[in-house]
């Protein structure tokens, strides 16, 4: 990197790099992801109680008053990191989803996912512990409660996506499917923190399984005059 530049871009033909200034947004921005990385470790290693806005600074190379111009307190920054995971997650699935046609394929891609990429149990451990602070102070339970509805509203989009793939009407209402989803994933993740071979392969395909059928599309009509669930 030269100082002030950043490089972008193959090499031009004549030898020249294509360069692109670090404007002011784009230095913030960087700044911003530097300590969001800096607050995974920290946080990671001390848990939210035993970090410090200060241990943050020092890890990212900052001065407190740079967290501070990014972020309002500790509370802030942690559901900063809490949505930036989220973001991954939803690329992550976006690019599960979009990389396989069929059903089956969409499941075994998906119960890969979970297990080499989405749980995780220090990560798990730390948002726990999270919300059982956020239960007893407002400030974090406000913003826990905001970035949990725009979860609920990422989810619900994707699913949105898959039922306008598959030309289908969701049988249930999105947000509901959404929240349910949301809890089946959370509840299973704390279980992996008491019994971690609680969800093994199989039972997580199972899990899965069980999941697309509900979200599933409804194909065929049963003898009794209902309908069959076609995941």
């Amino acid at each position: 990197m030269v100082l002030g530049m950043s490089m972008v871009g193959p090499p031009a033909g004549d030898g020249i790099v294509s360069l692109e200034p670090l404007t002011p947004d784009r230095r913030r921005a960087m700044t911003r992801e530097h300590l969001l990385s800096a607050a995974a470790v920290v946080f990671a290693r001390n848990g939210f109680h035993g970090a410090s806005l200060d241990e943050v600074a020092s890890a990212a190379g900052f001065t407190k008053g740079a967290v501070y111009s990014n972020f309002k307190s500790k509370e802030d920054l942690f559901v900063a990191l809490l949505e930036d995971r989220l973001d991954q997650q939803k690329l992550a699935v976006e690019r599960a989803l979009d990389e396989v046609a069929g059903v089956e394929d969409q499941l075994t891609r998906m119960s890969a996912l979970l297990s080499e990429v989405m749980w995780d149990e220090q990560w798990t451990a730390l948002y726990v512990e999270f919300v059982l602070y956020a239960a007893r102070n407002e400030q974090a339970r406000t913003l826990l409660a905001e970035s949990a509805r725009r979860e609920e509203e990422t989810v619900a989009n994707l699913i949105r996506h898959e039922y306008e793939r598959a030309g289908a009407d969701a049988r249930f209402p999105l947000p509901t499917l959404a929240r349910i989803t949301i809890a089946m994933f959370n509840g299973l993740g704390m279980q992996r923190l008491i019994d971690p071979g609680v969800l093994n392969a199989e039972r997580l395909q199972e899990v899965m399984e069980f999941l697309f059928a509900t979200i599933g599309v409804d194909t065929e009509p049963e003898t009794d005059g209902g309908i069959t669930p076609t995941p």
